[in-house]
């Protein structure tokens, strides 16, 4: 009796183990920037993002944004130089209307390619879903997809 009793205790904790492994929820994103404001505006004023407070640092270097899901970007201040990261190192969105975001990005002059870079051309994967790439001001990939059409 008592073995029976470790081996099922054994066997929760095994299990408790395995399953808090497995259920990661996404959390955050931060990306050292060189310049707060203008970053942080773009991923405001064109993606859509809110600022949140930030419990980290101080207002000269952090801006803490969520998306309305509650998704965070944590942008980082840095005086170093920033490489610019291959296009396979991205952020994907997709908004509820990808045509009116298209008209967004047109209407506050943002580039938009294909992944082959041809400006102003809107990719057409084999899936049927339609995306596009931008950078933000530090120069991050970001891709703009339409999954989330209704």
């Amino acid at each position: 009796m008592k073995i029976r009793k470790c081996l099922v205790l054994f066997f929760l904790i095994l299990v408790s183990i395995v399953f808090s492994q497995n259920n990661l929820k996404f959390d955050h994103q931060a990306f050292p920037v060189n310049n707060l404001k203008i970053s942080g505006d773009f991923y405001r004023d064109i993606l859509g993002f809110k600022d949140i407070p930030i419990l980290v640092g101080t207002k000269l270097t952090h801006r803490w944004l969520a998306n309305y899901e509650g998704k965070e970007i944590h942008l980082i201040f840095s005086d170093k130089e920033i490489k610019k990261t291959p296009k396979q190192i991205h952020m994907a969105f997709s908004p509820v209307d990808f045509d009116n975001f298209i008209n967004h990005l047109k209407k506050n002059n943002v580039v938009y390619t294909n992944f082959k870079l041809d400006v102003g051309i809107i990719q057409n994967r084999k899936d049927g879903i339609k995306q596009v790439w931008i950078r933000d001001p530090q120069g991050y990939w970001i891709e703009i997809n339409s999954t989330n059409q209704n």
